[in-house]
Order: structure tokens, then C-alpha cells, then sequence
């Protein structure tokens, strides 16, 4: 599968689904289930590739402003989202990760587990079996340096649209708080 045919996908079943996630979820398995067994496992690894993009700390620290912290288990869940959500929105968010925030009406999705294993049920549903899970050898852990986000002045220096969301939104925790600590 090529990354075009990849996208056409992803962004296809998105515009259909319109602002929904859990529909976009549905409507990307459906459509895996129209490929061959083959194709359904190159669309994981294109998954997978576009997920490691997002492993950087900069990607990690504004979804932490945005959806408060989490582990690296869950960050998979907000990598996942944010693939959901295009291309375009990949690349906005890999050069300004701050651009996260223009995702925060669909923040209630970022740490549900919509996508992950539809490969797998899809590969299932079209060849009878499971397809060979070979561990992905992506990086391990994010790239570049976390920003000290307990320290006020520097989340909002380097993230300024997200802290002002969370001014505008007083009821999500900021790490720089005393609940937080």
C-alpha cells in the first residue's frame, strides 16, 4: 500500500465521519475489511511509521497541557488520535505543537482506544486468521527535550494557545498548579 492509498483512507473515512471518532473508528475498519490481507497489514506499518512521527517531547508535552498528563501506554491513544485526524494536522502539529489545541473539541476522544487492533480484527475478518505481529522496532522514546511544564512562565512561552485554552478552561489541571503536584 502506498502512503497515498494510506491517507485516502484515513482522511476519507474522517470526512465521512465528520467530527465523530468512535464513527471514523467504524468506518476505517469497514474499509480495511475491503483490502486484501496484504494491504491490511501494510496499512498498519504506514500506522505505525505516521505514529513515530509524533514521538517528540514538544508533540508529548503539548498533549499534556491539553489532556493533563499520562503515560506512555496512553500517549500511544493520543498518537493514534491525532493520525486520525489527517496528514495536514500532523504536519501543523510537528511544526508547532501549540497548533494541538486546535483538536480540543474532540479532546474527550484522544485517550480512547479507538484504533488500536483494527488491522488486526480486519485481517481476521478477510483472511480467517491473525496476521504474524512482528514487535515494531520504532524509537522507544520520545526525541528532543520535555519542557519543564511545572514551571509556569515556560508553558506559556513555549506553548502560549494552549495555556490560554487553559485559562479559558478552568476546570483542567495545569502542571504547574498545586493539585498537580
Amino acid at each position: 500500500m502506498e502512503e497515498l492509498a494510506f491517507w485516502s483512507i484515513v482522511e476519507g473515512c474522517r470526512t465521512e465521519a465528520g467530527g465523530n471518532t468512535e464513527r471514523l473508528a467504524q468506518l476505517v475498519l469497514r474499509r480495511l475489511k475491503t483490502l486484501s490481507p496484504d494491504e491490511i497489514v501494510e496499512f498498519e506499518e504506514l500506522w505505525f511509521r505516521v505514529q513515530d512521527e509524533l514521538l517528540h517531547w514538544p508533540v508529548r508535552d503539548a498533549g499534556t497541557l491539553l489532556l493533563g498528563p499520562f503515560d506512555d501506554e496512553s500517549f500511544t491513544a493520543v498518537q493514534d488520535w491525532i493520525v486520525s485526524h489527517g496528514r495536514a494536522v500532523i504536519r501543523r502539529i510537528q511544526e508547532d505543537p501549540d497548533s494541538l489545541v486546535e483538536l480540543a473539541a474532540d479532546r474527550h476522544n484522544a485517550r480512547i482506544d479507538w484504533f488500536c487492533g483494527l488491522p488486526l480484527e480486519a485481517h481476521i475478518a478477510v483472511a480467517g486468521c491473525p496476521f504474524a505481529m512482528d514487535e515494531w522496532r520504532g524509537p522507544e522514546a520520545p526525541t528532543g527535550s520535555p519542557a519543564v511544564l511545572t514551571d509556569e512562565d515556560e508553558a506559556r512561552r513555549r506553548f502560549p494557545r494552549l495555556t490560554a485554552y487553559l485559562d479559558e478552561n478552568p476546570w483542567i489541571e495545569r502542571p504547574w498548579s498545586d493539585r498537580a503536584k
